[in-house]
């Protein structure tokens, strides 16, 4: 006996399907190459907008300087430092104590405790 009868032997005999079964790759192939995508309709375009006018210029004020907003946010988080006597700011009166050539009374105190913490002062700073 050669070796290829022994091999032929060894392995079962192939079944139908394992006959047909490139048949049904190949039809199955065929089936996916040849079958199309629904599309969803197509959306009219929408109309051309008008170009709206250029804004004017903007006029830079102290409400744009976010230092104001970094001097509120700080005398918030870190209020057990300051004096308790010291009251709460927001921007608006910031901005309007600090106005003027000289500073409202409320805001002089408020940079004093900010100087005091600064510094590492236990004494007020005047």
């Amino acid at each position: 006996m050669s070796g290829s009868d022994s091999s032929a032997l060894s392995s079962a005999p192939p079944t139908e399907d394992e006959k047909l079964a490139p048949i049904f790759l190949r039809a199955k192939a065929k089936g996916k190459l040849v079958r199309k995508k629904p599309t969803a309709p197509k959306a009219p375009k929408s109309p051309v907008l008008p170009k709206r006018p250029e804004s004017p210029p903007h006029e830079y004020v102290l409400a744009d300087n976010p230092d104001i907003a970094m001097i509120v946010m700080f005398r918030s988080r870190f209020n057990a430092a300051f004096p308790i006597k010291l009251p709460q700011f927001g921007p608006q009166d910031i901005e309007r104590g600090v106005v003027d050539s000289v500073p409202s009374p409320q805001v002089e105190n408020l940079l004093c405790a900010l100087l005091g913490l600064v510094l590492n002062r236990k004494k007020p700073v005047e």
